[in-house]
């Protein structure tokens, strides 16, 4: 360009026109074995970290769900090392497909998994598939979320993504539940998104709320959304260091 300063108006949206090569970054609700902590002064357990922006964001925000798909990952277990072992996009078929893989358990089980070449025909997302010794242990595949989320506060922050499974996927559920009543759009839908404290067999821990808040009525930042997920309908959603979210 022949001029350093760009106009105001082009900093509203920095890099959206290079879409189709970026991987969204997250936003994790941290926790208190969350390596954030450790790694950064201003984070703060029980906060939302956007991943790119490498900051907290606080205990709430509003958001807008710009794009929600799901599908099943199988994860290594994190005491063998942790890790994507095999995962179905689509939610249906499962890529590498008709794979062997053998983990050993925490329980110091020895287990084989088949991901066939779907997730129903492999059995991996039911009940008792983690370890077939035990019909009461859970699924193998771990069904996961992901929620693109725009922020209307900050419409100059680039999107982000939060990924909801295991013990957040009861609020994953709830929100899409919500989302159905309305008329609207997800994009043209204003949310509010906080954390609270929750409890689980393993003890406590900071899960996800997400409350109505109302329309999005700023008509240039809903069309921006409009844009946006029809770029995610078309090309589909990458998220950055997924493998991250296994320890989420």
């Amino acid at each position: 360009m022949a001029k350093s300063r760009l106009p105001a108006f082009l900093l509203d949206h920095p890099g959206l026109g290079s879409l189709g090569n970026v991987e969204v970054p997250r936003l994790k609700l941290l926790q208190a074995s969350s390596p954030e902590l450790a790694q950064f002064e201003n984070a703060r357990e029980g906060e939302f970290w956007h991943s790119l922006l490498g900051r907290s964001i606080g205990a709430s925000i509003r958001i807008c769900p710009v794009f929600i798909n799901w599908c099943f990952i199988l994860w290594r277990p994190r005491e063998a090392g942790g890790g994507i072992l095999a995962r179905a996009d689509d939610s249906k078929h499962w890529i590498p497909a008709d794979t062997e893989f053998t983990v050993k358990l925490k329980s110091g089980d020895e287990v084989t998994w088949r991901t066939g070449r779907t997730v129903t025909a492999s059995g991996l997302n039911k009940r008792g598939s983690y370890n077939p010794n035990d019909p009461n242990s859970p699924p193998a595949a771990t069904r996961l979320y992901s929620v693109v989320c725009s922020f209307p506060d900050h419409q100059n922050w680039p999107p982000a993504v939060i990924t909801l499974q295991r013990r957040s996927e009861k609020a994953a559920s709830k929100l899409i539940d919500q989302l159905k009543v309305l008329r609207a759009p997800s994009f043209g839908v204003i949310l509010e998104l906080s954390s609270f404290k929750d409890e689980s067999p393993s003890g406590e821990f900071n899960n996800y709320a997400f409350e109505l808040y109302g329309p999005v009525e700023d008509k240039p930042f809903y069309e921006e959304n409009s844009r946006q997920y029809r770029f995610f309908i078309e090309h589909g959603l990458k998220v950055k260091d997924l493998e991250s979210a296994q320890e989420d």
